[in-house]
């Protein structure tokens, strides 16, 4: 999955050329590291492509590195699970990933409904676990806002307005915290969420497309 391309493209940058003439040829490096700053081909999901699997999907892009297509293989209880073709595991719940299996960092949180107006503009406490390296069940501090304005989104070539909740959070424990942002339809379908997961890994971008 990504991941796997994540730490390749990160040795690029840290270790130089050698790296890119052992791993690549140097046409297939020039391309990576093109696309590395201006995207991939794989960012956007074509609608030839979408029609020809017969399931939800999501494309889920770590950092700047390629996006990995991952299908939908159950639902159960709110909670969906998305398999990638290497069987990285991703598990959300309205959008928010709660939990990752398969990856180099994994991490598991306390779901949180993002859509709960009661949670808005409050401080409370969920819980976190992190491994390699580990920690469990650690204290995670959260504030969700919801943007007054709608935010608009280009999806499949048209423009698409939308809701954003903004989840800030903080883990005192390791001194680290980030903001989540989910974007949600008028019909109250999560359609992109961009959340911070681990401290050893950049932002998780997800583009959701349904079938129903």
């Amino acid at each position: 999955m990504t991941n796997k391309l994540f730490v390749i493209s990160t040795s690029i940058l840290l270790s130089g050329c050698n790296v890119v003439g052992n791993a690549f040829t140097y046409t297939e490096a020039a391309n990576f590291i093109k696309g590395y700053a201006v995207g991939f081909p794989e960012d956007t999901v074509s609608q030839e492509k979408l029609k020809s699997i017969n399931a939800s999907v999501a494309n889920i892009k770590i950092g700047r590195g390629p996006s990995s297509l991952v299908v939908l293989a159950y639902v159960q209880n709110g909670s969906h699970e998305w398999v990638s073709n290497d069987g990285v595991k991703v598990f959300t719940r309205s959008g928010q990933v709660f939990k990752t299996m398969g990856l180099a960092s994994d991490v598991t949180y306390q779901p949180i409904n993002y859509q709960d107006i009661s949670l808005h503009g409050t401080s409370f406490i969920t819980t976190a676990s992190f491994y390699q390296p580990d920690l469990f069940l650690t204290s995670v501090e959260n504030i969700i806002v919801k943007e007054e304005k709608m935010a608009v989104l280009v999806k499949e070539g048209q423009e698409i307005e939308v809701s954003l909740y903004k989840h800030n959070f903080y883990i005192p424990s390791i001194k680290w915290g980030g903001v989540n942002k989910y974007f949600v339809d008028e019909n109250g379908l999560i359609i992109r969420s961009e959340q911070e997961l681990h401290p050893k890994l950049p932002v998780f971008k997800i583009d959701f497309f349904y079938k129903f």
